[in-house]
């Protein structure tokens, strides 16, 4: 074979130079044009608008548009203040006073449905049907519950000791008043709840979410619902949309036998599969899951699924992605969807467009009866 000469090697070797030079100036001079547009609109609104602005509003404004811009719900651009909101929420802390609340809408008020257990709340004998009508001198008849908790938060941020203390005036349905003084504290909400169905041998677990402790706080729910009677578990999931994989493989390896439970794979291709040990629990069970079940909750939802578990409610949204936060330079951040949840099989939930119930049901909205519950009920009995 004929030897090639080194002057074509080196030419050779001095076009691919030119093609990748060439790329990367092309990638480079795009990207450079992008942030030119976003300079160049800042300079014009700085030069150009009727009165001077502090500009951080429209950096975070913009950074929540290129987020928003990807069309992902588990993709979004926090403020340092919601970041540091998040980061508590992701423990399952918060800063509040413990109690959850829903409109009432025959009274037209707020309405106490949960008090977490040795709260502020809790020790101000704030009761579960509690009406909210005022704090302090703020009538707080037409706020919503996250209005209402942001109106809480925002006596947390006074210097004072005294200014972070704030008067709650409730009422009753039979038209009692009351008051009670009291303030904001961060507060550890338990990812699980749980108790024994009235009049039935069925254990009912509810997982808020599959952030920290979530497995643990699941094993010691059903270790207890066992030691009181249970016989059958219904699970529910419904609108849980966050948490990590660690957590879920957890949850998922403490209910089921041994074998792989689900994979993660990232843009490159690169794969990491979660598997259950032998151990499990010897209980028939069934999961409740709707539209709103997302992210690792839909995963655990078809993991369970394929590992012969009824599911009752409404089909998942089909969107199984598990997020990364990084944290920006001036403490603000971005979380975004870095992995895709897959079937052992290799699905995702894109492919098998949700999770699909065994035993369809829906919720109807003008009654007080959970339908949905029910039909899990009616699956153990």
């Amino acid at each position: 074979m004929k030897q090639v000469p080194k002057i074509v090697w080196s030419l050779l070797a001095c076009v691919v130079c030119i093609i990748v030079t060439a790329v990367l100036c092309l990638v480079v001079t795009t990207k450079r044009a992008s942030s030119d547009k976003y300079l160049e609109v800042m300079d014009i609104i700085e030069r150009e608008y009727y009165e001077e602005r502090d500009t951080s509003g429209i950096e975070d404004a913009s950074a929540k548009a290129m987020v928003e811009s990807l069309n992902d719900p588990a993709s979004f651009y926090m403020t340092l203040d919601e970041y540091e909101q998040y980061k508590l929420s992701m423990t399952n802390q918060y800063i509040g006073i413990g109690i959850t609340t829903e409109r009432n809408e025959k009274y037209n008020f707020l309405t106490v449905v949960s008090v977490t257990p040795g709260s502020p709340a809790d020790i101000a004998h704030i009761k579960v049907g509690n009406l909210i009508s005022a704090v302090d001198n703020i009538d707080v008849s037409n706020f919503s519950p996250e209005a209402l908790a942001e109106l809480f938060k925002s006596y947390d941020e006074h210097e004072e000791e005294d200014a972070r203390y704030f008067t709650v005036h409730l009422l009753n349905t039979q038209g009692g008043k009351a008051e009670v003084r009291l303030k904001c504290e961060l507060i550890y909400s338990e990812p699980v709840s749980y108790y024994i169905i009235e009049n039935t041998y069925i254990g009912y677990v509810k997982i808020l979410n599959f952030d920290d402790s979530a497995a643990v706080s699941l094993r010691s729910a059903v270790t207890e619902l066992q030691s009181l009677g249970a016989r059958s578990l219904i699970i529910d999931v419904r609108d849980n949309q966050d948490g990590k994989p660690a957590e879920l493989a957890d949850s998922l390896d403490f209910l089921l036998p041994k074998g792989d439970l689900f994979l993660l794979r990232d843009r490159s291709g690169k794969e990491t599969t979660y598997s259950s040990g032998s151990s499990c629990v010897q209980m028939p069970m069934v999961v409740i899951a709707n539209q709103n079940t997302t992210c690792a909750a839909e995963m655990f939802t078809c993991v369970m699924q394929q590992a012969g578990v009824t599911i009752v409610g409404r089909r998942t949204s089909g969107t199984a992605l598990s997020q990364v936060t990084v944290e920006l330079e001036d403490g603000s951040a971005v979380r975004l969807s870095r992995y895709e949840y897959l079937t052992p099989d290799k699905k995702s939930m894109a492919d098998l467009g949700g999770v699909t119930p065994n035993v369809p049901s829906y919720m109807i909205s003008d009654s007080d009866m959970d339908v949905q519950l029910e039909a899990a009920k009616d699956v153990l009995e």
